[in-house]
């Protein structure tokens, strides 16, 4: 067996084909399906006697496990299949790897070993060359598992990992690997720690790879669903990406900072403003950090607006400038957002928060003027008919001239609490307007006051002020 692993490893050390692996710069690939010939080879009795004994050896070593001497009669026709027959079988090289971690295995010293990796991923390059094409094990296979051994055995190559793996995800796209995932998002922290990658990989990276690794859990629960009869399996492969997702966030969480987002993004603000690809990946991360508080969210929001105007990033833009109390800024946008949308439940929310906006700017008949916009869009929703009710009784006082037209106010506040109960489906939405309703309970005029000023309890009254509201007549007593 000795002998017989010393010669393959001389022969392969030797192998003019294969001169311009070592020699090509570390990050260029091979052409895919760049071989051409015969498929057995130029002598192609000897190369079909060869694949068959090499295939049926093989095996028998696979039958047992990898623990029989069948591999001492593999090694030589698989040899020349590798040397001679590139593209006689994919097989080749799929146990090709097998048979070189094998021989890995049995290495004298670390000078052999080293060259057997070099073998391995010579193996690699060549399926490639031989296979690239192929849909199922394709270039973007090969390089996925090729990045996988190459961390495995030589994991100071960080450049060459990483560039080899990001290929690979490029061309497998959601089809990637779950390991794949967890070493290329390593190699990039590794990497931008060293400063040899742009920090900005390490956002840009991980969105990648979790969207990939949460596409891939989707899949597999789909799966479940319609074959639970192989759930034991499937649990098992969609484990393999939740396993990937954790240690993707774990490299991901000390960066995971509004500060260091800032930092980072700022000093590149001015050369990318004009780049709307980068300033909608940067929108995109602050929002899903919580960062869009900070005045580089806004920056890069409105940037992006000035090169890509639609109504949903007015609405988004809007939405920001209303939270951090920028209200003229929240009308300007949250107006551009109606004016364009057309998903009557986008629409409701737009008009929604352009109320808000309004109701801040002491606008009240604007804001109710929305509000009920957005009740009409969206029937089953409360929220408006608080919001109006509010706008009622914070205005009260200043709609009547004695005790009880300046209280009421508080009588069509409560019709529109009582309103948004009867409207809403949602608790929350409920429970809000039962407090609402005992407030403005509270704000109704004594009966006295009612005698005083001849004002009958349960009679019609007509509200005339910024806006004009016909109600009931209420006491609090």
């Amino acid at each position: 067996m000795k002998t017989v692993t010393k010669i393959f490893l001389v022969v392969l050390m030797l192998l003019p084909a294969f001169a311009y692996v070592s020699a090509q710069p570390a990050f260029e690939f091979p052409e895919p399906c760049s071989i051409a010939g015969p498929k057995y080879g130029t002598d192609s009795v000897e190369g079909v006697k060869n694949f068959s004994l090499y295939r049926e050896n093989y095996k028998q070593w696979k039958a047992c496990k990898y623990k029989c001497d069948a591999i001492d009669y593999t090694i030589g026709p698989w040899r020349y299949c590798f040397l001679n027959t590139p593209l006689a079988s994919q097989n080749i090289y799929f146990d090709g790897i097998n048979i070189i971690e094998y021989l890995m295995n049995k290495a004298e010293d670390s000078l052999s070993k080293e060259r057997y990796i070099d073998t391995l991923m010579m193996l690699y390059d060549q399926n490639i060359a031989a296979f690239g094409c192929s849909k199922q094990y394709g270039e973007g296979y090969v390089l996925g598992r090729k990045g996988y051994d190459l961390y495995q055995y030589r994991p100071n190559e960080k450049e060459k990992i990483y560039h080899t793996l990001d290929k690979s995800i490029r061309l497998m796209g959601k089809e990637s690997e779950a390991a794949v995932m967890s070493i290329y998002y390593k190699t990039t922290d590794e990497l931008v720690r060293d400063g040899k990658l742009d920090t900005a990989l390490i956002y840009e990276n991980y969105d990648k790879v979790v969207a990939i690794i949460d596409a891939q859990i989707a899949d597999y629960k789909k799966e479940l669903v319609a074959n639970p009869a192989d759930s034991a399996k499937i649990n098992r492969k969609m484990e393999l990406f939740i396993v990937a997702e954790g240690n993707v966030n774990s490299i991901f969480d000390p960066w995971a900072n509004c500060e260091q987002i800032v930092k980072i993004y700022s000093a590149k603000f001015e050369a990318n403003k004009s780049n709307a690809d980068w300033l909608r990946k940067l929108v995109i991360l602050m929002d899903k950090k919580n960062c869009t508080d900070d005045p580089l969210y806004f920056s890069a929001a409105e940037e992006l607006y000035k090169l890509e105007p639609t109504p949903a990033s007015a609405l988004t833009l809007g939405v920001s400038f209303l939270r951090v109390k920028k209200f003229n800024d929240a009308v300007k946008y949250l107006n551009e957002a109606v004016k364009g949308l057309e998903d009557p439940m986008d629409k409701a929310a737009a008009y929604l928060n352009l109320a808000d906006a309004y109701r801040n700017l002491g606008q009240y008949a604007n804001a109710r003027s929305a509000a009920l916009n957005s009740a009409q869009l969206n029937p089953t929703d409360g929220m408006p008919y608080i919001l109006i009710g509010d706008l009622y009784m914070a205005t009260a006082s200043s709609c009547g001239d004695n005790a009880v037209t300046q209280r009421a106010g508080y009588w069509a506040a409560a019709d529109k609490y009582a309103k948004a109960k009867s409207v809403s489906t949602d608790e929350r939405v409920i429970n809000a307007a039962n407090q609402k309703l005992g407030s403005a309970a509270g704000g109704f005029p004594k009966t006295e006051d009612l005698f005083f000023y001849n004002i009958v309890k349960g009679s019609s009254y007509t509200i005339s002020c910024w806006y004009t509201e016909s109600t009931i007549v209420r006491s609090i007593d």
